[in-house]
């Protein structure tokens, strides 16, 4: 069967997305500022509430994925998509987790050395640099992929109950390692985030009923987006200032409600930005295809900002040096991307 068509409010739902982690990263130093200074409570909470980039990425995978598979997947090309997707993924993971290891000795100890068992557990975890966890969950997904869907095509409960099925799998994974007994490596592990996964797969095989939903209950949908996510960010100001001592699974309630309802905002957004040809359309579209590229390279771009140019310690200087980290490693890391598709050879499909 041929390709559905191509959903460009993703690229929105992408730019959003990478801006919010590239927000995270840039304002981690500002939260750590002295508690109760007007700054440490701006930065802390436009940090946290940026909170749902993780989620939504790995939501956009199983809506993209579900979305050109769906019609026309055979079990029989199992092993042709593991093959075409995993080397996709994991040669630029291998490839930056080796330039990390290597970079970060020399940006912060001044030399380099090389370990390879400590490398390969750095490999096997995701933590050659603090932002490649997320690429051994989407292999994880990746593996799953061709399992999951094929369940999904023969039974038609399974593929009504997605949402339910995903939730319950977090949710049982969260309550083994938050009651019962902690999981190694819990938050790179794919249980974490079954929900929106799940929930993107199930956006993507009913794309138009889902979007038309959306729409149909636009209003109340932002108002659980707006509700969720102040609910998190407030839990968590309450807890940072002792003012209120909460359970932790308040807190994953909220995130998940937060990102499940920012998720399907976004698409709808988007859908209505990249209707028409703008300026923010060019942008978003820009954006969102080099997300990938710029979700890599950022924190390479970060560290040597914040190594030739420390934070000052007055809060002014402190705040410009947060928000020039947000913009410079924008800006630094598309550059790099644009410079990288520029000197490809014609022809051949990024990666």
């Amino acid at each position: 069967m041929a390709n559905r068509p191509k959903i460009p409010e993703i690229d929105f739902a992408r730019a959003i997305a990478i801006l919010a982690v590239l927000i995270i990263h840039g304002t981690s130093a500002a939260t750590l500022l002295p508690v109760g200074t007007r700054s440490q409570a701006v930065f802390y909470m436009l940090n946290r509430a940026c909170l749902f980039t993780v989620p939504v990425f790995i939501w956009i995978s199983g809506l993209v994925l579900f979305y050109n598979y769906y019609d026309r997947w055979d079990p029989s090309t199992s092993f042709k998509f593991w093959t075409k997707r995993l080397r996709r993924i994991v040669v630029p993971y291998v490839l930056w987790s080796f330039f990390y290891y290597v970079y970060n000795q020399y940006m912060y100890h001044g030399k380099i050395g090389f370990d390879a068992f400590y490398f390969f557990k750095l490999l096997l975890s995701g933590n050659a640099s603090y932002h490649l966890y997320y690429m051994i969950i989407i292999v994880q997904f990746y593996m799953l992929f061709p399992i999951i869907i094929t369940a999904v095509q023969k039974f038609r409960w399974l593929r009504n109950g997605l949402i339910p099925l995903g939730l319950l799998v977090q949710a049982a994974g969260y309550s083994i390692n938050h009651w019962i007994h902690p999981i190694p490596e819990y938050s790179s592990l794919f249980i974490s985030y079954s929900a929106l996964f799940a929930f993107g797969a199930f956006t993507g095989i009913h794309y138009t009923r889902v979007l038309a939903w959306t729409k149909q209950h636009a209003a109340s949908v932002r108002a659980v987006l707006l509700a969720a996510g102040c609910a998190f960010v407030g839990m968590l100001l309450l807890n940072q200032f002792s003012l209120l001592s909460i359970e932790n699974t308040w807190f994953e309630l909220a995130l998940i409600l937060y990102c499940m309802a920012a998720s399907i905002v976004l698409v709808a957004q988007g859908q209505r930005i990249m209707r028409n040809p703008s300026a923010l359309r060019a942008a978003a579209s820009g954006l969102g295809s080099a997300s990938f590229g710029i979700y890599l390279a950022h924190p390479a771009i970060l560290t040597l900002w914040s190594r030739f140019t420390p934070a000052q310690d007055r809060l002014l200087l402190f705040d410009l040096h947060a928000i020039a980290s947000i913009l410079i490693g924008c800006a630094g890391s598309w550059l790099l991307v644009l410079l990288y598709r520029s000197a490809k050879p014609k022809g051949k499909v990024s990666a």
